[in-house]
């Protein structure tokens, strides 16, 4: 069973505003990217949203939308949120809700890879340059370590580094670049629009 976390609560302070409501591909970014992962069949999926954002929103069948109280905390706080709901030893995928551009194929080949790990290894992390992108995929035995940290969970992932299958990519790759590809700013938007325009 892997279930699927999409963290969406965060206040986009660095766009001017919510971001995850700006069109893609025709509908808000947060539903664009809520459709893609459903359309991977995962065993369940969980939207982390903030309260503004469920306001003007309208639900997708078979995701189930979680509200989280205190998204000024930051992106962990939306990430214990749902994993406090995620049912016993099931294994999770993470995602971020301003990657809009990560592809049902390399959310797929991901699991794939996911599944296949050796047994010395137990979570699957994409890496480029030492950062780690997203999604991620980890074992039910993450989900105590997450919660019980008193840390980033990114020093927590990094803590446990040799449980972890990193998938290395380099600056050649140009097909893995959305992996790494986040929405922060105005200018990333306009370059997320432009990307789609050469495209259509």
């Amino acid at each position: 069973m892997i279930q699927a976390i999409v963290l969406a609560a965060g206040r986009s302070t660095r766009m001017g505003e919510q971001k995850l409501l700006l069109p893609f591909n025709g509908m808000p970014m947060v539903d664009f990217v809520t459709k893609t992962v459903l359309s991977c069949g995962f065993d369940g999926i969980s939207i982390v949203v903030s309260r503004e954002t469920m306001d003007c929103i309208f639900p997708i069948e078979g995701a189930n939308y979680i509200v989280n109280p205190n998204p000024d905390h930051g992106q962990d706080s939306s990430f214990h949120c749902a994993l406090s709901v995620l049912p016993k030893n099931s294994s999770f995928a993470v995602f971020l809700a301003d990657k809009p551009t990560v592809t049902a194929r390399q959310i797929m080949a991901l699991r794939s890879r996911f599944k296949l790990l050796s047994p010395e290894k137990n979570a699957l992390v994409p890496r480029k340059n030492g950062a780690p992108g997203h999604p991620s995929f980890y074992s039910h035995l993450w989900k105590e370590r997450f919660l019980n940290s008193s840390g980033a969970s990114k020093a927590v992932l990094f803590q446990h580094e040799k449980d972890v299958e990193w998938v290395e990519f380099d600056d050649h790759d140009d097909t893995s670049e959305n992996l790494f590809f986040d929405v922060d700013t105005q200018v990333d938007y306009r370059r997320l629009v432009e990307s789609i325009a050469e495209n259509i």
